[in-house]
C-alpha cells in the first residue's frame, strides 16, 4: 500500500534540495531505504550530516516508516 509521506528539509539540507518541504509516494520503507533513495535524487545530501525525526521524533536508521508520516531531516545544530 502507497504512503504519503511528508517531508521536511531544514538548513543546508533545504538549500541542497531546493525546497523546504515535498510529499512523496512509497510503500513501507525503513529511514535507511528512504535515506538512500533521497542521496540519489539529491547526490550533495551525502556530503551531510543530519537526524531523521519521523513524527517529531529522532528515529534510527533501521526504523520502519508504514504509515503517512511527517519525516524531518535536521542538520547539525548548535544549542545555547
Amino acid at each position: 500500500m502507497n504512503h504519503k509521506l511528508h517531508i521536511k528539509y531544514f538548513g543546508q539540507i533545504a538549500e541542497i534540495t531546493g525546497k523546504s518541504f515535498e510529499i512523496i509516494s512509497s510503500d513501507s520503507i525503513s529511514i535507511e531505504e528512504l535515506v538512500k533513495n533521497l542521496t540519489e535524487s539529491y547526490p550533495s545530501l551525502r556530503d551531510q550530516e543530519f537526524k531523521v525525526a519521523v513524527d517529531h521524533e529522532i528515529k534510527s536508521k533501521s526504523s520502519q516508516i508504514s504509515h503517512d508520516a511527517e519525516i524531518a531531516l535536521l542538520p547539525p545544530f548548535a544549542g545555547g
